[in-house]
């Protein structure tokens, strides 16, 4: 049938039709990967944060599309605000998760359109489903309201409540975005959040005698996980999360990280801060071995320091959070290397210490 001209150009439309959707959705997935893997920050951070993105040279389709996400991020951003206000004190919905998944999965090949009739159910797959004793719904008991942080079950979730078969590409993607938003620029590595779970194991793992207060500073330590991006200089303005907008975008510090964040030794005191009203003095590294005493590595307790010194100098700090299975010292820091708060098990600490507002607690 197309050795007839006519046939051959009818063919030919058709196809281009056809394709040209298909076209326009690599060439704009393309304007978000600059190399395949790492992807347009500023675009994403754009849509994530609400800010207009440039529609100079698109194509109407790509302009609808675009739109699309811009009109439900500020809806989200409402009902992550509702939601947040029926958990308990100091726990909230992570935007990144909610917001993040939601940019990802319009970027995958499973495009979803999330509208205002079906965001209910988008924001039920980042909350803990409550459970009486006969594991049937509780569906008013408040009390038993958490969010969900493991990206398994959220998978999981959005799969039953969204109706969604979610392909692992499709996954992949979701989570890079994530993690991109995360880090920020410059991210050499990934964090993810804590689950409840992962928290709570954190803490039956640290040693019978641990304090309920040195309890209290791993966990919010722990809490901060994957939240707060890193960023030089940076440090609280309030102890908590509410009113120091960790993650909004602000002037590029020298590493040109775009993110509201803290430094190493500023996370050290808002932990301090959140949890004991008392911000070492809003310090440096220096200003922070200044008020503690040098004690040897088997002295460690939970809530202790370390301090990594080059040339006499110190140049990093981390929290003590006990022992893992292993039997491996585990540490939480805000960690260039990731550009976020991380828990992790390097051995690089030269310098131990206790401060002196934690002397025999």
């Amino acid at each position: 049938m197309l050795k007839n001209k006519s046939t051959q150009n009818l063919g030919k439309k058709i196809m281009i039709a056809l394709l040209s959707p298909v076209i326009a959705f690599v060439f704009l997935v393309g304007g978000i990967f600059s190399d395949g893997i790492n992807f347009n920050h500023n675009l994403i951070f754009d849509l994530f944060n609400g800010v207009p993105v440039s529609i100079t040279g698109m194509e109407s389709n790509q302009i609808a599309f675009i739109h699309e996400i811009e009109g439900m991020i500020p809806i989200l951003n409402q009902k992550i605000d509702t939601e947040n206000i029926g958990f308990a004190e100091g726990e909230s919905v992570d935007a990144y998760l909610v917001k993040g998944f939601y940019i990802g999965i319009m970027f995958s090949n499973q495009q979803f359109h999330l509208t205002e009739e079906n965001v209910d159910n988008w924001m039920q797959c980042y909350i803990e489903p409550s459970e009486n004793g006969t594991g049937e719904k509780e569906e008013h008991n408040e009390t038993k309201k958490h969010p969900v942080n493991d990206t398994a079950i959220i998978f999981s979730l959005m799969e039953h409540n969204m109706n969604l078969a979610l392909n692992q590409d499709t996954k992949e993607l979701m989570l890079k975005v994530v993690e991109g938003l995360r880090g920020g620029a410059g991210t050499s590595g990934t964090v993810t959040t804590l689950s409840k779970e992962q928290i709570e194991k954190l803490i039956e793992n640290l040693p019978e005698d641990t304090s309920e207060l040195r309890k209290q500073i791993v966990i919010q330590a722990a809490d901060a996980v994957g939240k707060i991006p890193y960023y030089w200089g940076g440090a609280a303005s309030y102890p908590g999360y509410d009113g120091n907008d960790f993650g909004k975008p602000v002037a590029p510090d020298e590493a040109g990280r775009g993110l509201k964040g803290m430094d190493c030794s500023h996370f050290v005191d808002w932990v301090y801060w959140t949890v004991m009203n008392n911000n070492l003095g809003n310090t440096n590294t220096t200003g922070q071995i200044a008020q503690c005493v040098k004690i040897s590595p088997s002295e460690l307790k939970p809530g202790d320091l370390a301090f990594l010194m080059e040339g006499g100098t110190s140049t990093h700090v981390g929290i003590y959070a006990g022992k893992n299975d292993k039997g491996e010292a585990v540490w939480i820091h805000e960690n260039a290397g990731d550009n976020n708060v991380s828990m992790n098990t390097v051995s690089y600490w030269n310098l131990y210490c206790r401060l002196n507002i934690m002397k025999d607690r």
